[in-house]
This record gives C-alpha cells, sequence and structure tokens, in this order.
C-alpha cells in the first residue's frame, strides 16, 4: 500500500512540474501587462479572472475531449505525442531564447476588458499551443484511468490557482523580479519544457516500434 501510495504522489508531483513549466505563470506576466497596460487596476483585476476561466475552460475540453476528437480523425496517441512534443520543442526553444520578448503589442484603445482577456492572455499567454497538447498526452486514455485523468484535472486545477495568483501579483512581481528576472527564470522553465518534450519523442517512438512488433 506504501508503495502504491509513493508512485501516486510522485506521478502528482510529476503532473505538477509538468503543468507548472508549461503554463509558467512567470512567462505570462510580460504578456498580461503588454495587453493591459491601458487599463486601470479593476479593469487588469477583471481581465485576469476573465481570462484564468477561459483558459481553464480551454484545458478542460482538451483534457477530456481531445483524444476522443483525435481518434476521430484517426490519429494515434503516440503520433500526436510525437507532433506535440514537436511543438512543445518548439515552444521551449522560444521561452529559452526569446524570454519576454513573447510579449504581442498593445492593444487597440477600443479593445474591451473580456475581449484582452480572451486574446492575449488567456490564449496564447495562458493556454498556450503547449499547454493544449501537454493535457492531452497527460490524460491517455490508454494508459490512464478516469481516476488518473479527474486527478490530472485536479492538478490542472491547482496550477490554474497560482496563475491566477501570479498575475493577480504582476506588477508587483515585475517590480521585485525585474526584467532580467524575469527573462532568467523563463528561460529556465524552458530548458525544463524541452527535456520533457525529448522524452514525450522517445515514449512515442517506443510505442509505436512496441505496437509494431506485436
Amino acid at each position: 500500500m506504501a508503495v502504491v501510495h509513493a508512485l501516486m504522489l510522485g506521478h502528482i508531483i510529476e503532473e505538477l512540474i509538468t503543468l507548472i513549466v508549461v503554463l509558467n505563470p512567470i512567462d505570462a506576466i510580460p504578456i498580461f501587462l503588454t495587453a493591459t497596460a491601458r487599463l486601470d487596476e479593476r479593469d487588469r483585476q477583471r481581465t485576469v479572472f476573465i481570462a484564468v476561466s477561459v483558459a481553464i475552460l480551454a484545458l478542460m475540453l482538451f483534457l477530456w475531449f481531445g483524444q476522443y476528437v483525435l481518434e476521430a480523425m484517426h490519429i494515434s496517441i503516440p503520433a500526436f505525442q510525437i507532433a506535440g512534443a514537436a511543438v512543445l520543442f518548439l515552444f521551449a526553444t522560444q521561452m529559452i531564447f526569446s524570454g519576454q520578448q513573447r510579449a504581442t503589442g498593445m492593444p487597440e484603445p477600443s479593445r474591451t476588458v473580456a475581449e484582452i482577456a480572451i486574446f492575449p492572455v488567456a490564449m496564447p499567454a495562458i493556454a498556450s499551443p503547449g499547454a493544449l497538447l501537454a493535457v492531452v498526452l497527460l490524460t491517455d486514455n490508454n494508459r490512464f484511468s478516469l481516476a488518473e485523468q479527474t486527478e490530472t484535472a485536479a492538478v490542472t486545477v491547482v496550477v490554474m490557482a497560482v496563475v491566477l495568483v501570479t498575475l493577480l501579483l504582476a506588477a508587483r512581481i515585475q517590480r521585485i523580479l525585474g526584467t532580467a528576472g524575469i527573462m532568467v527564470i523563463t528561460q529556465v522553465m524552458g530548458l525544463v519544457l524541452a527535456a520533457f518534450s525529448v522524452q514525450q519523442v522517445i515514449d512515442g517512438a517506443l510505442e509505436i516500434f512496441g505496437r509494431a512488433s506485436r
């Protein structure tokens, strides 16, 4: 029983680290601050809550239904795993070499709080293509039970709570860490994400070769 609990805890910690790296709250700060530069503090807070809500909805849709859509299109999980890993790797290299340069341009004055929250804050700053692909890979129906997928969903919500708090404190965090500090953290997380994507390619290739040899 102790071994089972240890394995479960290890799996949860692995998912937690992966989702923190993929969602990367610190990396979203420059995009958020740039996109909301023309808003007052109250509207900035509204933007955060709307953006996090939209991002959670997108992640949950991909988490629960992403694989079914793939199967309807006759795309295997190993193939998607390798393709997703390639996208994650490109996303990781962008984090490593670009840092906060990923921030988008200033929003037009006519844009509403909801529009800014949906783009670019919710997507792609929070629910990036890499994050959407990652939740599908972490909930593979062929490898994980419904209970384990529910566990992943719960971990995702926990990480999104961290994202929520981080963005609410974005201005303070920027003042404390400075531009250089945010860039260093982003690049380190990008390196970890690159290693994760390479491991996903290896796992996907092994799964394909394993099926071929049966």
